[in-house]
């Protein structure tokens, strides 16, 4: 795994049974291992009013060090460092915008104490960075973790604009910057889109189960994304790739 980019993504949660079956259903076909788990809500995020929510982990090669860089450059260290199985390190930073995250050093180690979920390979098709200001954001991971520019879209008024971005030089885009959390209905956040086959069946098993479905949007491929909320308030997204664009 290369350093720089998310490889694991753990869903931290108030009540794990029903968060597994919902997952399980609407993601369904997945293979479980460790790319993605299901843990706990901790208690001192739950006390400080968090709510359930994905919580990305980059790999690095010193979580301590790229925390402390973190931390220099505007970030805020949430707790000390916890350990993983195969000796993994993660410590999990607020950015400087709001949104948190986990800096990890064990790309290829599941962590002890979590219900494994798993995937297939590249189940998040796309990652998604709600700040008050996309170009700050931007220049802030792309300094610590060498991403690159690739192409801004102009959504509009109310979306806005999206810096899209790649891990590195030659790869392809994998995520984008906005302004989003600028609007009163958002916050601040990491919001990833696991990939579905068939995106109107998997929102209506999101229904079925309890969760939300902000609405569905076409991007300029031709695929199909929604935001989502699952029954106790975890925001995702799910990504339907245009026919022409299978993944």
């Amino acid at each position: 795994m290369v350093a720089g980019r998310f490889f694991r993504y753990v869903l931290r949660t108030t009540d794990m049974k029903v968060a597994r079956a919902f997952y399980r259903d609407v993601l369904g076909g997945l293979h479980w291992d460790c790319e993605l788990c299901i843990t706990p809500l901790p208690e001192r995020a739950a006390a400080q009013g968090a709510p359930p929510h994905w919580l990305g982990h980059l790999s690095v090669n010193d979580p301590e060090e790229m925390a402390g860089q973190m931390t220099s450059l505007g970030g805020q260290r949430l707790g000390p460092a916890q350990a993983g199985t195969g000796g993994s390190v993660h410590v999990v930073v607020r950015d400087p915008f709001g949104a948190i995250v986990a800096v990890n050093s064990g790309a290829r180690n599941a962590e002890a104490g979590g219900d494994a979920m798993g995937s297939q390979q590249g189940l998040v098709a796309w990652h998604l960075h709600h700040s008050q200001d996309h170009e700050r954001s931007f220049a802030w991971y792309a300094g610590l973790f060498g991403w690159r520019a690739t192409e801004v879209l102009d959504l509009g008024p109310e979306m806005g604009c999206h810096q899209q971005f790649a891990w590195e030089q030659s790869g392809p885009s994998v995520g984008s910057m906005t302004k989003l959390a600028r609007l009163p209905h958002i916050h601040s956040q990491w919001l990833f889109f696991f990939r579905v086959p068939d995106i109107e069946s998997s929102l209506a098993r999101v229904r079925a189960h309890g969760g939300t479905v902000v609405g569905t949007t076409q991007t300029s491929t031709g695929d199909l994304v929604a935001p989502c909320e699952d029954p106790q308030g975890g925001a995702f997204g799910l990504y339907q790739v245009a026919r022409e664009n299978k993944f």
